[in-house]
């Protein structure tokens, strides 16, 4: 019978050195493939914009100043089925047709005939956009009031809970936007797209906002390789173990000596004790093929001031902008390599913020040399800020042509992303083969949530669009398919499911 391994444990054994293996056929399951038997990845990257303009029909913008009627340009404007041909937001995603999907024509419910909080259906958006479609959106858990908290926990969270004790850090939790932007107001809430258990204000995760931060808590505990150091290592690696193992000891005898609500405090702080023993025992990096240590970014680039939150007229340059794009794709290089190196096994990039505030004319003005990025044809730049052009707050460049190119800078992430974990070997495929990447806007683009009467409006909660990229558990991508009302969720738990998750429901809602 042929000897089976498990791969940490080899690293975990020989007197406290790490040792880089390749990926042996005898840590693989038997009748399965390499790329099988790696561990599956999930992460959801976020934009924080709807999918057009107020008032303007999918076909319609308005661009320098003039009117245009010109197909192509909303994210799904093109046929369902493979072979389908990118729009303008999708350009990014040129060359890898055939290793995502795209999932429209998604809808969450809401009560049309009551703004009422307790009449809000399951799974379903409160009558107030923005925070009303945050909950069913992330967490598939309906919203009962305008605040931005997710009442679930949310996908992200939920494969980080299934691969809990593997890896040394839980998940990857980060944000390319650091600042809200808007003189006078906070993020308030805007800023979360994780929520662990039970969802609420307490389930919050924090996104780390600094790349410099984020690249030291993950490349910065590499075991020494000189003897003497690694025995020093080792020893004071076991003494801080046998600590918490005291502590831990002794858990039971304190918990039954108090009451209820001191029970559950404890409760989670040795939760967070346990956490903190698996992180110590947990393998470090290894610089090897595949894995390795990427360049440091260095210091952050510096936050942008504060603006007035409003159209062209009010967003000046140098506010509202701090090189989101140089730290998306740090954050995206990050998660690369935490997936290449087992340091992870889900993340969340949010990109932008809900009802975002970044200032536009900085990506506008890039548009096609910004890398990954493409100018359409007809462009000009757009003034104002991320929210206000959905809301036509440059009077000169507005509707579909304007909002696309806004959009496709955000996939452009998501496809840097996706092609350098295509890009990665692992075993007889990919990295990207052995992950599902889901990249969601914050809205669609139809009837007004808000009123339930308007139509073509960015406050829309319908002709939702959700990517899906990746080939876990047996994922096959390349088609863009018609979701027929269906709730968001829905594709979320197709991701999850493929990433290792035995469930069928994600919050209210369920295949």
């Amino acid at each position: 019978m042929a000897m089976k391994l498990n791969r940490r444990v080899v690293l975990r054994g020989m007197a406290g050195a790490a040792v880089s293996l390749p990926l042996l056929e005898c840590m693989l399951p038997p009748k399965r493939s390499s790329a099988q038997a790696a561990p599956a990845r999930y992460a959801i990257l976020f934009a924080g914009q709807a999918l057009g303009g107020d008032n303007y029909p999918k076909n319609q913008s308005r661009v320098a100043g003039q009117n245009i009627t010109e197909g192509g340009h909303f994210v799904a404007d093109t046929s369902y089925g493979r072979g389908f041909a990118l729009t303008t937001p999708l350009l990014p995603l040129q060359g890898m047709e055939n290793d995502f999907s795209m999932f429209s024509n998604l809808a969450i419910p809401f009560n049309a005939s009551s703004a009422d909080g307790a009449a809000v259906p399951p799974a379903g958006a409160y009558r107030d956009f923005h925070g009303g479609g945050s909950s069913p959106l992330l967490s598939g858990t309906r919203s009962t009031s305008p605040e931005y908290v997710c009442n679930g926990i949310t996908s992200d969270q939920v494969i980080a809970e299934l691969n809990a004790g593997q890896t040394t850090h839980k998940s990857l939790v980060v944000r390319a936007q650091p600042a809200f932007y808007v003189s006078g107001y906070s993020f308030a809430g805007r800023q979360y797209i994780s929520y662990g258990p039970g969802g609420g204000r307490s389930a919050r995760i924090e996104a780390q906002a600094s790349p410099e931060v984020a690249y030291r808590s993950l490349f910065s505990g590499f075991v020494p390789d000189d003897g003497e150091d690694a025995a020093r290592f080792d020893f004071a690696l076991r003494k801080r173990r046998s600590v918490l193992d005291l502590v831990l000891e002794k858990r039971a005898k304190l918990v039954s000596s108090v009451g209820r609500a001191d029970q559950e405090r404890l409760e989670r702080h040795f939760d967070e004790i346990r956490d903190l023993e698996n992180r110590l025992s947990a393998i470090p990096p290894i610089a090897s093929e595949g894995c390795a240590v990427p360049p440091d970014p260095g210091a952050d680039p510096p936050i942008g001031g504060d603006h007035d939150g409003g159209g062209s007229a009010s967003v000046t340059p140098g506010s509202g902008y701090s090189d989101e794009h140089a730290r998306a794709r740090i954050f995206a290089d990050l998660i690369h390599m935490a997936f290449v190196c087992d340091l992870t096994r889900a993340a969340s990039l949010q990109i932008t913020a809900f009802q975002s505030h970044m200032n536009a004319r900085p990506i506008a003005d890039g548009l096609g040399t910004l890398p990954g990025t493409t100018r359409p044809s007809r462009w000009a730049s757009v003034g104002g800020d991320l929210h206000e052009v959905g809301h036509n707050g440059d009077p000169d460049n507005r509707g579909q042509i304007p909002s696309a190119g806004l959009l496709q800078w955000h996939i452009s992430h998501y496809a840097y992303l996706m092609d350098k974990l295509r890009n990665t070997p692992e075993g007889d495929g990919s990295v990207l083969d052995n992950s599902m990447l889901v990249f969601t806007p914050e809205a669609g683009h139809g009837l007004q949530l808000n009123d339930a009467s308007s139509q073509n409006q960015t406050h829309s909660v319908e002709n939702m669009v959700v990517l899906l990229a990746g080939r876990a558990g047996g994922f096959n991508p390349g088609e863009h398919i018609n979701g027929n009302r269906a709730h968001p969720a829905t594709v979320l738990i197709r991701a999850m499911q493929a990433a290792g998750y035995q469930g069928n429901s994600l919050g209210e809602v369920s295949l």
